[in-house]
Formats: structure tokens, sequence, C-alpha cells
């Protein structure tokens, strides 16, 4: 019996394949390594996986924080055309420089002037005679012949004769002038010369010519409008979603087999008659009956399953 029971063990683990043993090695806590103890003689018993339970029960979370968004405007911006001076007006200086003509003329080097000569008098010494005395008149006594007059004083009887009494003459010797000084006047002539000279015929200056400024244009960006920025809040979301929790995690059990199921080689099944109905095993913890099957736990607890191996 000891034997029969090993074979089914031993074909269970091969129906499980390879998928089973790994979970074996890796839960070798819960896999049950002994044959039930309470089995009887005609009784299959078969090691098989149970899969794990999970039980639904519904959360509500949030699905979207509240947040806050930002509708951001561009600033506008223009362009314009702008004129500046790209030169400033001016004076510009010409300079006419002054204009000359060579003239020849007669100029007097030496003006006409006289010069006086002064010619000595020329003198001449001569003897002559000078009367010192002019003869004169006078009245003597007594008869003179040939008087003019003869005048008789009564009182005194005296005759007086009026006479010419002769001059007195001297012997002199004088310088005479014979030619006298004179003055004689020499004129000279002016004197002239030839020479150039340069006239002003035009007069320098300066000439102011203005200049007139020079523009030009450079186009600018102005900003017309800035940027704006406006927030707005977005409610956050909430949804109510089903989640499993964990009731009896996956273990290996050894359940009861219809032998004549098994096919084992070199070995006939004997007909025997159960005496019970296949057992179940039930889990101490919670009572729950493993033969029934949950199709709403099916999908979650398979995944589960399939990440285990």
């Amino acid at each position: 019996m000891l034997r029969r029971l090993l074979l089914l063990s031993g074909t269970a683990a091969l129906i499980a394949g390879p998928t089973a043993g790994v979970a074996a090695a890796d839960d070798m806590s819960w896999f049950p390594s002994e044959p039930p103890t309470n089995a009887t003689p005609g009784e299959c018993y078969a090691r098989v996986r149970v899969e794990p339970i999970y039980e639904p029960y519904t959360e509500t979370i949030t699905s979207s924080d509240a947040y806050e968004t930002y509708d951001v405007a561009p600033p506008r911006i223009e362009e314009r055309i702008e004129e500046y001076v790209r030169r400033d007006a001016g004076v510009r200086y010409v300079v006419h420089q002054p204009v000359y003509e060579t003239v020849t003329e007669n100029v007097l080097v030496r003006p006409a002037y006289t010069e006086y000569v002064v010619r000595p008098a020329v003198h001449e010494t001569v003897t002559e005679q000078v009367m010192v005395r002019e003869p004169r008149m006078a009245w003597q006594r007594g008869r003179v012949p040939g008087a003019q007059i003869t005048r008789y004083d009564p009182e005194t009887g005296e005759v007086w004769c009026l006479v010419e009494e002769p001059g007195e003459y001297r012997t002199v010797t004088r310088n005479v002038v014979v030619q006298p000084a004179r003055i004689d006047e020499i004129e000279t002539p002016a004197e002239y010369a030839m020479v150039s000279r340069e006239v002003l015929v035009e007069r320098g200056r300066v000439e102011e010519i203005p200049i007139p400024a020079e523009y030009d244009t450079y186009t600018v960006q102005v900003l017309t409008q800035p940027a704006t920025v406006e927030s707005r809040t977005v409610q956050g979301r909430s949804e109510t979603i089903t989640r499993y929790r964990l009731v009896s995690s996956e273990r290996y059990e050894w359940r009861m087999m219809d032998c004549e199921e098994i096919e084992l080689p070199n070995f006939d099944a004997p007909t025997v008659e159960r005496s019970r109905t296949p057992m179940s095993y039930q889990d101490h913890s919670g009572g729950v009956d493993f033969d029934s099957h949950n199709d709403d736990y099916d999908g979650a607890a398979q995944s589960r399953i399939l990440g285990r191996q």
C-alpha cells in the first residue's frame, strides 16, 4: 500500500509538471511531504496545488490630483521704423587765398632838390682922397677979397666978410668890392627807379558752406503688451476601484482521487467500493471549501500563481 501511495505521489508530481516542481522548491515550508496517515487501503491520494484565494474589496482612490495650470499669453511685439540723425548738420569752411597781381611802376628813389653855393665877394684895394671936412661958408673979420658978402657992425665998427672955406681931404687906402658876394642855386633833378610789386587784386576770405544733416532709419521692436500668466485650478478626481486582499496563500495538499482515473504502469486498479466520498481538505484558518470554484476570483488568482512560477 505504501508503494502505491508513493507511485501516486510521483504521478501527481509528473502531472503538475515543471511548474509545480519549481513552486515546491520555493515553498517547501508549506509543501506537504508525507501522505495522509489516515488513508485506508484502496484509497488513492494525489498531491495537488491549491490556488490562492483573494477577497475583493472596494477602495476610493484619487485618480487625478488637483493641480494648477497656467495659461501663458506671449508678449506682443511690434516693429517700428525709427529715424535718427546719422550725421549732424555742420558748416564747412572754404578758405579763399588772396589774389595778387605783379605790376611794374616808376618809383621816386630821390626827390628833386636845390643846392645853394655861396660865391664870395671880389675885393680890390684902391687909394683915394677922402674929404674929411666939407667946404663951408664962414664970417671972417676984415676985408677978405672975394668975399661974397660984407657986413659992417655999427656998434663995433668991425667989418665981417662971408667967405667960403675949402674942405679938408685925406688920402686913404680902402678895400673896394669889385663884385659882391652871391649865392648860386644848383638844381638837382629827382631820380626814379623801376620796381615790381604784388598788388592785391582780391582779398582773402573764408566761405561758409552749410552741410545739411543726414538722416537714416532703423527698425526697433516695441513691446505693446507684456506677457501675461493666468492660473486656473483643475479639481482633482477620485474613483472607486476593486482591490483584492489575499485570504489564503497558494499551497500544496494531498487529495483523495478516483483510483480508476490514475494510470500506472503494470498496475490494475481493483474494484473497490467506496466507503466514503472523496475527502476535501479544508483550511483550518477559515473553513474554505477548495472543491468549490469561484469564477470571479479565478483570473486574479491565476495571475498571482503564474507570477510565482
